[in-house]
């Protein structure tokens, strides 16, 4: 596909999933072109109130930085954690032969046309998810079956086929890199700045970090909702949003550990190391289309079996998981050889995996979560309708850019 045909297709899967009125907006901007250096509609070009400070490195800031540098704004991100990314973690250490695993988003829906768009964008190849030959596990009320490779994969998980579900070679994080990595957005983006205070008048906005101090006419917040109260809003946010991010909009536990073994010694069975449990659970084997003799096994747990793990060590959580799947690949614990574990409702940055809302709590704080507020607008999976997703960060992220454009 050239530049020119991906620049298309990739403006068309953005105006779509925006809707009419962000088309009414970019109508003639080919707002992914980053050949331009100013808007083509003159959006920022001659505007001196363009200056956005953007909070939060993960895809939805990352995504908004893109768009809007490409339109000609003064963007700067300020991040909290050492890295970017986010909720888009992919960990390569302490894996041998190269292996990695995903801490955070990992599948891509195949309707999630915003991801594909961009990995297709930044020349990034997609891969089938889920393990395409060998026997699937089910292990229910003690007892293990087998599953055959077809069956498993053309039953579905959540809206899609399992068949259809892709990943990014190399790692989501291939993703988020990429745009930071870009003409766009390199130098723009500022690791270990904790945002601790945002001021805002009618004529511009201070954000404080406590060791420096920026001010810009506008400002994107993408912090997850459980951490919005580290930060101290002047004058203050609004009462759907202060109960909302203090404790007011659930988030999900999730918590992931992954364990390497010495050889895939599944595969004696004709296994791929792939299988679901009751406890409940998902196994994933990361590395099943990767080289080497070593393998990842990894238990994805939720919920109240999220939070069981999350009051162990990494020592104890592996030794939990281990001799729980004795009974499920028998050998687990005398192949074992090094795990490490991801949890997110401990992450001092996320304090959760995803917005998951009570049906009230959604139907109450919705609306208000994604409302700008005087030069403060507001973005993230949780304003989004695919929440827990990469297509819904990034979604929120060019909504959030659409009204700041809109507002000069």
């Amino acid at each position: 596909m050239s530049d020119f045909s991906r620049r298309k297709f990739i403006k068309k899967s953005i105006l779509l999933s925006l809707g009419a009125t962000y088309i009414i907006s970019c109508e003639d901007n080919d707002m992914l072109d980053s050949t331009n250096s100013t808007d083509p509609d003159g959006e920022a070009g001659n505007n001196e109130n363009n200056r956005v400070i953007i909070i939060g490195a993960g895809i939805s800031g990352l995504v908004a930085g893109y768009d809007l540098s490409i339109a000609g704004y003064e963007v700067k991100i300020l991040e909290a954690r050492n890295r970017i990314g986010g909720r888009v973690l992919t960990i390569r250490s302490p894996f041998s032969n190269n292996h990695y695993v995903e801490g955070g988003a990992a599948r891509i829906k195949p309707d999630h046309d915003l991801t594909i768009a961009y990995a297709n964008h930044f020349n990034l190849i997609l891969d089938p998810f889920y393990a395409t030959s060998g026997g699937y596990i089910n292990f229910t009320n003690g007892n293990r079956t087998v599953i055959d490779n077809n069956t498993y994969l053309n039953t579905s998980y959540g809206s899609a086929l399992r068949k259809d579900y892709l990943k990014i070679r190399g790692g989501s994080d291939q993703l988020t890199n990429a745009f930071a990595s870009s003409n766009e957005l390199s130098n723009k983006i500022f690791l270990n700045s904790p945002v601790t205070s945002i001021t805002q008048n009618d004529e511009n906005v201070t954000v404080d970090t406590g060791s420096s101090q920026f001010q810009a006419d506008r400002v994107l917040c993408t912090v997850p909702l459980p951490v919005l109260n580290k930060i101290n809003f002047s004058p203050s946010l609004s009462a759907g949003k202060q109960t909302a991010m203090n404790g007011g909009f659930r988030y999900a536990p999730a918590t992931r550990i992954y364990l390497q073994f010495k050889n895939r010694f599944w595969e004696n069975e004709s296994l791929n190391g792939w299988g679901n449990t009751d406890h409940p659970e998902e196994i994933w084997q990361p590395s099943w289309d990767m080289s080497g003799d070593t393998g990842v096994l990894m238990s994805y747990l939720r919920w109240s079996a999220a939070e069981e793990m999350d009051i162990l060590n990494d020592s104890q959580r592996n030794n939990a998981v281990l001799s729980r799947w004795e009974n499920i690949f028998e050998g687990s614990s005398n192949n074992f050889d090094k795990g490490i574990s991801k949890s997110w409702s401990t992450d001092e940055w996320s304090k959760g995996a995803w917005a998951s809302p009570t049906t009230s709590q959604n139907e109450n704080l919705n609306e208000s979560i994604s409302q700008a507020e005087g030069r403060i607008h507001f973005a993230g999976e949780h304003s989004s309708n695919d929440r827990g997703w990469m297509q819904g960060a990034l979604f929120s992220g060019l909504r959030a850019a659409s009204e700041i454009k809109n507002k000069n």
